[in-house]
């Protein structure tokens, strides 16, 4: 297969898995009350395209040989006003993402283990498919901001430890790169692989063995 057949058949399934995790959290804030998302136009697919978290980081994890991709896509806009029970649903809004991908992940384990598939690339498809859900709903979970699982802790924390957690959301994603930068160069003292993507790793490949 060629490199262009390998990228399509990693970036398609990760394009889906992204687009379908924010167009649930959107579904959920409407559900909740705050229509937000539908009134701006962003249950279109294009609308989620984001330079950075769907391209550029999937292309350069690729580049560097990691088993599976993450990215992300444009966030929904969702207004914490309309909700009646605001910290409450703005957590569950914030869960909508992670778990709409744990059951497309499952989801894929059904068609694979219960279909008939007579084409080895279109089985290469589902099962990267199972991969990068799986691993957003993993990576999505970490209570780390602007990570979904910040949202879910937010709302547990008492004000004054909330409003901290909201003050660390523009620096997360360095927070999340200086933590695997330091796992990367504890791995090398202590000859064993951990950090982010190594726990990834391991869950995935549990995951995998359990099911299938």
């Amino acid at each position: 297969m060629s490199i262009f057949g390998m990228i399509i058949l990693s970036a398609v399934p990760l394009l889906i898995a992204v687009i379908l995790h924010e167009t649930a959290h959107g579904l959920v804030a409407c559900a909740l009350g705050d229509d937000t998302a539908k009134r701006s136009g962003r249950f279109k697919p294009y609308s989620h395209f984001d330079f950075f978290g769907s391209f550029l980081i999937p292309l350069l994890l690729y580049a560097s040989g990691s088993p599976f991709l993450i990215g992300y896509a444009k966030p929904v806009p969702v207004n914490a006003r309309n909700f009646k029970h605001p910290e409450t649903d703005m957590a569950l809004v914030a869960l909508g993402g992670p778990i709409c991908n744990v059951l497309l992940a499952f989801g894929g384990v059904f068609v694979l283990k219960n279909c008939e598939i007579h084409s080895p690339m279109f089985a290469q498809f589902i099962f990267n498919f199972i991969a990068v859900n799986f691993a957003l709903f993993l990576f999505n979970i970490i209570p780390i901001p602007p990570l979904d699982g910040s949202r879910v802790l937010t709302a547990l924390l008492p004000p004054r430890f909330a409003e901290k957690m909201y003050a660390l959301e523009p620096f997360g994603f360095f927070i999340l790169m200086g933590i695997e930068t330091v796992c990367s160069l504890l791995s090398g003292v202590f000859g064993c692989r951990i950090g982010i993507l190594a726990m990834l790793r391991s869950a995935l490949k549990g995951f995998f063995e359990l099911f299938l």
